[in-house]
Protein backbone atom coordinates (compact mmCIF):
# COMPACT_ATOMS: atom_id res chain seq x y z
CA UNK A 1 0.00 0.00 0.00
CA UNK A 2 1.12 3.27 -0.76
CA UNK A 3 1.43 6.09 1.67
CA UNK A 4 -0.58 9.23 1.61
CA UNK A 5 2.27 11.43 2.64
CA UNK A 6 4.63 10.16 -0.31
CA UNK A 7 1.97 11.53 -2.56
CA UNK A 8 1.91 15.06 -0.83
CA UNK A 9 5.82 14.69 -0.42
CA UNK A 10 5.63 15.06 -4.40
CA UNK A 11 3.63 17.92 -4.47
CA UNK A 12 5.18 19.38 -2.38
CA UNK A 13 8.76 19.00 -4.03
CA UNK A 14 6.82 19.79 -7.42
CA UNK A 15 5.50 22.82 -5.76
CA UNK A 16 9.10 23.94 -4.50
CA UNK A 17 10.57 23.63 -8.23
CA UNK A 18 7.93 25.54 -9.81
CA UNK A 19 7.86 27.96 -7.56
CA UNK A 20 11.58 28.37 -7.80
CA UNK A 21 11.36 29.03 -11.56
CA UNK A 22 8.71 31.67 -11.07
CA UNK A 23 10.31 33.48 -8.14
CA UNK A 24 13.31 33.81 -10.64
CA UNK A 25 11.00 35.91 -13.81
CA UNK A 26 11.39 39.48 -12.78
CA UNK A 27 7.75 40.90 -12.04
CA UNK A 28 7.70 44.49 -13.93
CA UNK A 29 3.76 45.09 -13.50
CA UNK A 30 2.99 48.57 -12.38
CA UNK A 31 4.14 52.22 -13.05
CA UNK A 32 7.91 52.97 -13.95
CA UNK A 33 9.25 56.23 -14.71
CA UNK A 34 11.99 56.00 -17.26
CA UNK A 35 14.93 58.35 -18.59
CA UNK A 36 16.83 57.28 -21.99
CA UNK A 37 19.63 59.09 -24.03
CA UNK A 38 19.64 57.94 -27.84
CA UNK A 39 22.08 58.94 -30.48
CA UNK A 40 22.75 58.49 -34.67
CA UNK A 41 26.24 60.02 -34.87
CA UNK A 42 26.26 59.16 -38.43
CA UNK A 43 23.49 61.60 -38.82
CA UNK A 44 24.03 64.24 -35.89
CA UNK A 45 21.42 63.74 -33.77
CA UNK A 46 20.56 63.27 -29.81
CA UNK A 47 17.93 62.68 -28.20
CA UNK A 48 17.38 62.96 -24.23
CA UNK A 49 13.67 61.56 -23.13
CA UNK A 50 12.13 61.14 -19.36
CA UNK A 51 8.59 59.41 -19.24
CA UNK A 52 6.91 56.35 -17.71
CA UNK A 53 5.78 53.29 -18.38
CA UNK A 54 2.50 51.60 -16.85
CA UNK A 55 2.99 47.63 -17.49
CA UNK A 56 0.80 45.06 -17.04
CA UNK A 57 2.31 41.47 -17.02
CA UNK A 58 0.39 38.18 -17.32
CA UNK A 59 3.65 35.41 -16.59
CA UNK A 60 6.32 36.00 -18.67
CA UNK A 61 4.69 38.47 -21.26
CA UNK A 62 4.02 42.00 -20.75
CA UNK A 63 2.28 44.99 -22.62
CA UNK A 64 1.67 48.37 -21.30
CA UNK A 65 1.50 52.45 -22.52
CA UNK A 66 4.11 55.19 -22.08
CA UNK A 67 4.35 58.88 -22.22
CA UNK A 68 7.39 61.12 -22.59
CA UNK A 69 8.47 64.66 -22.91
CA UNK A 70 12.34 65.61 -24.28
CA UNK A 71 14.33 67.54 -26.47
CA UNK A 72 16.24 66.18 -29.91
CA UNK A 73 19.10 67.43 -31.25
CA UNK A 74 19.45 67.56 -34.74
CA UNK A 75 21.72 69.64 -36.94
CA UNK A 76 19.28 71.79 -37.55
CA UNK A 77 18.31 72.59 -34.12
CA UNK A 78 16.10 71.22 -31.41
CA UNK A 79 13.33 69.21 -31.67
CA UNK A 80 10.32 68.70 -29.30
CA UNK A 81 10.55 64.69 -28.48
CA UNK A 82 6.93 64.67 -26.64
CA UNK A 83 4.78 61.45 -27.40
CA UNK A 84 2.75 58.69 -26.31
CA UNK A 85 1.68 55.10 -27.55
CA UNK A 86 1.99 51.41 -26.75
CA UNK A 87 4.38 49.23 -24.86
CA UNK A 88 4.06 45.50 -27.03
CA UNK A 89 5.94 42.34 -27.53
CA UNK A 90 7.02 42.39 -23.95
CA UNK A 91 8.95 39.26 -22.47
CA UNK A 92 10.61 38.45 -19.54
CA UNK A 93 13.14 35.88 -19.50
CA UNK A 94 14.62 35.29 -15.73
CA UNK A 95 15.86 38.82 -15.15
CA UNK A 96 16.10 39.92 -18.94
CA UNK A 97 13.17 42.14 -20.47
CA UNK A 98 12.71 42.92 -23.77
CA UNK A 99 9.68 44.96 -25.37
CA UNK A 100 8.84 47.24 -28.27
CA UNK A 101 7.92 50.89 -27.82
CA UNK A 102 5.31 51.52 -30.89
CA UNK A 103 6.69 49.70 -33.94
CA UNK A 104 9.90 51.39 -34.05
CA UNK A 105 12.13 50.78 -31.20
CA UNK A 106 13.65 47.80 -29.43
CA UNK A 107 14.52 47.80 -25.47
CA UNK A 108 16.78 45.14 -23.76
CA UNK A 109 17.46 45.40 -20.41
CA UNK A 110 17.76 43.66 -16.79
CA UNK A 111 15.61 43.63 -13.62
CA UNK A 112 17.52 44.66 -10.14
CA UNK A 113 16.38 43.97 -6.76
CA UNK A 114 13.81 41.90 -5.36
CA UNK A 115 10.95 42.91 -6.39
CA UNK A 116 12.11 44.46 -9.41
CA UNK A 117 13.11 48.15 -8.79
CA UNK A 118 15.30 49.13 -11.46
CA UNK A 119 15.59 48.53 -15.24
CA UNK A 120 18.22 48.94 -17.34
CA UNK A 121 19.75 48.78 -20.46
CA UNK A 122 20.13 49.38 -24.00
CA UNK A 123 17.85 50.86 -26.76
CA UNK A 124 17.67 50.84 -30.60
CA UNK A 125 15.05 52.90 -32.67
CA UNK A 126 15.04 53.05 -36.77
CA UNK A 127 12.86 56.21 -37.73
CA UNK A 128 12.23 57.33 -41.45
CA UNK A 129 13.09 61.22 -42.15
CA UNK A 130 13.18 63.40 -45.18
CA UNK A 131 13.89 59.78 -47.23
CA UNK A 132 16.43 58.83 -45.27
CA UNK A 133 16.52 55.99 -42.20
CA UNK A 134 17.96 57.50 -38.98
CA UNK A 135 19.19 54.43 -36.47
CA UNK A 136 19.57 55.58 -32.15
CA UNK A 137 21.47 53.68 -30.47
CA UNK A 138 21.44 54.29 -26.29
CA UNK A 139 20.70 53.57 -22.64
CA UNK A 140 17.57 53.70 -20.70
CA UNK A 141 16.85 53.31 -17.27
CA UNK A 142 13.44 52.85 -15.32
CA UNK A 143 13.10 53.17 -11.48
CA UNK A 144 9.65 52.17 -9.67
Amino acid sequence: MRSPYAFLAAFVAASACKAGIEANLADVSGHWTFTEALEDNIHGFSCADTGTYDITQMGDRFVGTYTQRGICQTPTGAVNNADAGTVDAGRVVGRTVRFMVTANCEYEGNATGMPASELAGRGICQLQDNNRTLNFTGTWKATR
